[in-house]
């Protein structure tokens, strides 16, 4: 595009390229205009070409398209590039913006509107100089005064408050844009009189009346959004002309929906006017929502249930008044959430507004008011209608709906899930208000007859009721009263026992809601012990049903935790036996599995004859033992590289056994006299455990963790008497993590065995061993910087979860014997620690810290050392790695989430100057010196970049934490003098004055630096 092509050139270029981009058949040339178009836009000539074409005779050269264009090119230049015009070309432009507007008053209506936002635009970053807002209404008047020029100030004046509004973008500051609204906010005098012409006839002549009061009160909204009532005094606003103008346009059919948002917008943001319009409210019901319930007009409903919603919540201690109109109010949104309309968003609109004031009589309902107490009583049967409303709402309909509109967890349409979860409060509201014992016999109302099936059942109705019942579980438990609920549990075990005519997707509902109350109301079901087994033959009936399997599974595992003693009566152990037997047979989740589970070894748990409890877990984990063995026999060289649906059905199916396994584990007790029934499935199926582990079947990641997962439970449940395996065990974590390293569960399950055996000296060799293997495989080898360890974060969690494990449960010797291992892992320690993930800086800090703390505890231990010593070895590693223990903490403070890393790194300073400070006095002098931490702290805080430090901060830095950690120091001296019989001090950890200190310094350095983004850690 040439500098010197000339502007009228230009404009037939423009027009000619918004023609081909509008209207060309082939794609390639909309294209091409396009992007000569988005070209043009950028360019300085661009202000000259759009404000040409707008001012020349469009009769005779442009069409309305290349205007809109123009009027659009104005508008983005103006929101991006204003702050390069100079004050004679902003002053030049807005004069030809009004010029264009007076030109297009009439029309086209599009066109118009987008002249007028871009002068909103430009007086909007011109507010800087010379009040322009002043300037701009001296302009109207003038242009109101021409002809059909008042069209042209009315859609000016709409749009400029809205600049104000919604005109979010960088380039104005939020100084800026107050004053912009301050400066309009003067001028709403004449605003008003000027909308008040107009609804007197006076003005827009050629305009009809419904088109011209409809201008008015979008004008109107704008001014009211942007606080122009505000500027008025408050009591002249219920009776200003302009309201009485909104008041009367709902009649008007055709303003309806705007007059409703200005009322809206005003109620919500004067506390005076609920008051003046509560009394109307009467004459709207009679006028307007009455005849439209009749008529089923559901836009006119809409709109009054929002606004008397909206008028409701912004005054409730009005609405709680039992005046006439507050209960006329009240009723009218009654009447609006019963409507049947085809969707739940009427109903949904006065939620929030029943939630108000409830809360405001549940606070009346504490107080000794006479006043409160019958306002209270007035509104029982208000509530008490509404809860029959709102469940005839949640009702599911009689429509057959289209599969893509139902949403796949509830089994209902998505519209009514919704409406459903937002019914969590207002119901519960409801409980608290009825009171437990009336809201549910208002809720079961009819209940006996439910289950005789002698008249037509309403299963609809049924179903919603179940499911407010399972809703307000929490508030009926937490009040406490032990409520009746003898009919729903007639209804759920004659709903298994009998045969309803009744639609299967409904009655798959009904089973779902009813395993839900049983599930929510399990702990009151001892009450019912003849009711015991039929609700577990139900329970199980849902697992079939995947609408109802999760709430069954959730409902079966509930009441067995629950019921005390269920294992008292033989028919239900037989009953949960049956179940487990064929939880593998049904299409179940691993989540509604392992509740299954958890409710058969729950129970198995309390059974005291250990014969019973061995032929019960036979019969239940022979079918996990036939799926083990099934997936052991498959050719899993083959079948892997295949990928057959033959292998992946049975590596599913071994998953799953092994996962239910597991949870068997983790329910049942350990047995002290070393032969319990847990040992005896350890010992059952270990040599499947062994040929599993030493499989390629390791390679699945789901059959990896569900295997470590259930030796992790079986080690925790076995105790003293998995010792003899454990050898076993570790060996094959660590050999299988070699193979596969990245499966970190082997790592979390070694832990585990470490956690419960480590304190055993003759297992430490093979602790040390396992913590040689994992420190020196390729994968931690490669962990050598804080990105390394983002990239693998939960290989740091599990793998420093398990160095933590290993210093803390093991003995001091055993510790020690790992020198060269520990250096190596503190050293990946001073570097992941400074990691963006916070679980495994996290993770990384608790082993520095555990580490640093055994060395402590060594020191206090003994005064004089010994070659070799835990305490020797800890002395080492601190005097190596120093530096980078200050370094990390400091890049971990000025890192992402520093706030939440500060407690940690208070310890580690804390331990590591206690260290340092304690050291001086022993008999065979350390290398760790108070001066060693002087100079790792000088040469850590000058190492960092300049740019992450203030000014002068490096000297006040390092004298302050110097002290602060000599304090903090001086702690643990004293705790330590405490617990060898010296005279009380400052306490311990961060409990005592040093530490709170340390943690203060430290939490004020991350704060001063929350916005620094350091380049973390070391390579």
């Amino acid at each position: 595009m040439s500098a010197d092509m000339g502007s009228l050139e230009l404009q037939r270029q423009v027009a000619q390229a918004v023609h081909l981009l509008n209207h060309d058949l082939h794609s390639c040339n909309r294209v091409a205009a396009n992007q000569w178009l988005v070209q043009f836009q950028h360019t300085n000539a661009a202000w000259e070409v759009a404000t040409s074409i707008l001012a020349v005779d469009s009769s005779q050269t442009h069409d309305f398209e290349v205007e809109l264009f123009a009027a659009q090119v104005l508008k983005r230049k103006i929101q991006n590039d204003a702050v390069n015009l100079s004050p004679e070309g902003r002053s030049a432009l807005q004069n030809a913006l009004l010029m264009s507007a007076k030109k297009f008053s009439n029309g086209p209506p599009q066109l118009l509107t987008q002249i007028c936002v871009a002068l909103s635009a430009l007086v909007l970053r011109a507010v800087e100089w010379r009040k322009p807002v002043e300037q701009l209404f001296a302009s109207l008047n003038e242009l109101q005064g021409q002809g059909t020029g008042s069209n042209a100030v009315l859609e000016l004046l709409t749009v400029l408050p809205e600049e104000v509004i919604e005109d979010q973008t960088v380039s104005v500051d939020s100084g800026m844009r107050w004053q912009f609204s301050q400066e309009l906010l003067s001028h709403t005098g004449a605003v008003l009189e000027f909308l008040l012409q107009l609804c007197n006839d006076k003005g827009l002549q050629n305009t009809p009346l419904h088109e011209r009061q409809r201008k008015v009160l979008r004008c109107l909204l704008s001014w009211v959004r942007v606080g122009c009532f505000l500027e008025i005094p408050h009591s002249s606003i219920p009776g200003h002309p302009l309201l009485g103008f909104v008041y009367s346009s709902l009649q008007d059919p055709s303003t309806f929906d705007l007059a409703v948002e200005v009322l809206t917008e005003l109620v919500s943001r004067h506390e005076g006017l609920p008051q003046a319009l509560l009394p109307r409210m009467l004459v709207v019901k009679d006028a307007l929502l009455m005849p439209a319930l009749a008529a089923g007009k559901e836009s006119i409903i809409s709109g009054l249930a929002s606004l008397m919603a909206e008028l409701g919540q912004a005054a409730p201690a009005l609405v709680a008044q039992p005046s006439s109109e507050a209960l006329a109010l009240a009723d009218s949104l009654l009447r609006c959430v019963a409507f049947p309309s085809c969707d739940w968003e009427i109903a949904e609109s006065t939620l929030q507004f029943w939630c108000t004031l409830a809360e405001y009589l549940l606070a009346a309902e504490e107080t000794q008011d006479q006043l409160k107490q019958q306002a209270l009583a007035a509104y029982i049967p208000v509530y008490t209608a509404l809860l029959d409303a709102l469940v005839i709402r949640a009702q599911v309909g009689d429509s057959d709906y289209v599969e893509d509109d139902l949403d796949g967890i509830s089994g209902l349409p998505d519209g009514l899930t919704l409406f459903r979860k937002n019914l969590d409060e207002p119901l519960a509201d409801i409980c608290r208000l009825l009171g437990p014992i009336q809201f549910l016999a208002t809720l079961l109302r009819g209940a006996e007859a439910w289950s005789l099936f002698e008249s037509p059942t309403p299963w609809r109705a049924v179903e919603a009721r179940l499911f407010a019942l399972h809703t307000v579980a929490d508030v009926m438990v937490q009040e406490g009263q032990l409520s009746d609920l003898t009919p729903v549990m007639h209804l759920i075990v004659v709903l298994h026992s009998g045969s309803p005519q009744i639609d299967p997707g409904l009655m798959h509902l009904v089973h779902k809601s009813a395993a839900q109350v049983v599930g929510s109301y399990s702990g009151w079901i001892h009450n019912f012990p003849t009711a015991v087994l039929p609700l577990l033959s139900f329970l199980a009936a849902g697992l079939t049903v995947p609408l109802a399997a999760g709430a069954s599974a959730a409902g079966l595992r509930k009441l067995c935790e629950d019921v005390p003693d269920i294992s008292q009566e033989p028919s239900n152990i037989e009953g949960l036996l049956r179940i487990g037997e064929e939880v593998h047979a049904v299409q179940l989740s691993l989540q509604e599995e392992e509740d299954v589970m958890c409710a058969v070894g729950r129970v198995l748990s309390t059974v005291t004859s250990s014969i019973d409890v061995n032929s019960a877990l036979e019969r239940l984990l022979k079918p996990t033992h036939a799926a083990m063995e099934t997936l052991l026999e498959t050719d899993s060289e083959g079948s892997l590289r295949l990928h057959s649906a033959a292998y992946a059905a049975s590596l599913e199916a071994g998953i799953r056994a092994v996962h239910r396994l597991g949870v068997l584990f983790s329910q049942l007790m350990p047995s002290s006299n070393g032969d319990g029934p847990i040992l005896r499935v350890v010992a059952h199926f270990w040599p499947l455990f062994e040929r599993l582990l030493s499989s390629r079947h390791m390679e699945d990641s789901g059959l990896a963790l569900a295997t470590c997962r259930s030796l992790s439970h079986a080690i925790q449940a076995s105790g003293r008497q998995f010792s003899s395996l454990l050898p076993n065990v570790l060996t094959a974590m660590y050999k299988n993590f070699l193979s596969f390293q990245s499966h970190v569960c082997f790592i979390r399950t070694a832990a585990v065995a470490v956690e419960e055996f480590g304190h055993e000296q003759e297992h430490g060799p093979l602790f040390v061993e396992t913590l040689r293997v994992f420190t020196v495989s390729d994968a931690m080898a490669a962990m050598t910087t804080s990105y390394s360890c983002d990239q693998e974060p939960e290989l740091a969690e599990a793998y420093f979860g398990f160095t933590t494990t290993f210093v803390r449960c093991c003995p001091k010797e055993v510790v020690a014997a790992a020198d060269l291992l520990l250096e190596i892992s503190f050293n990946h320690a001073t570097i992941c620690c400074t990691a963006m993930h916070r679980g495994a800086a996290l993770a990384t800090m608790s082993y520095m810290s555990s580490f640093l703390e055994v060395g402590l505890s060594s020191l206090s231990d003994s005064r004089s050392i010994l070659e070799g010593s835990l305490l020797t070895v800890v002395s080492r590693i601190c005097l190596q790695c120093g530096e980078n223990i200050i370094s990390g903490m400091l890049y971990a403070l000025l890192g992402v989430s520093a706030m939440t890393r500060v407690h940690k790194a208070t310890m580690i300073l804390q331990q590591l100057a206690a260290l340092c400070y304690l050291s001086v006095g022993t008999e065979n002098k350390l290398p760790l010196q108070w001066s060693s931490l002087q100079g790792w702290l000088v040469a850590a805080v000058q190492a960092l970049p300049p740019e992450y430090l203030k000014p002068g901060e490096v000297d006040i830095l390092i004298a302050t934490w110097l002290k602060a950690m000599e304090a903090a120091a001086s702690d643990i001296y004293k705790m330590q003098a405490v617990q060898n019989g010296g005279r009380p001090g400052g306490g311990g950890y961060l409990r005592g004055d040093g530490g709170r200190s340390l943690k203060r310094v430290l939490r004020e350095f991350a704060e001063a630096h929350r916005y620094t983004v350091p380049t973390y850690g070391q390579s």
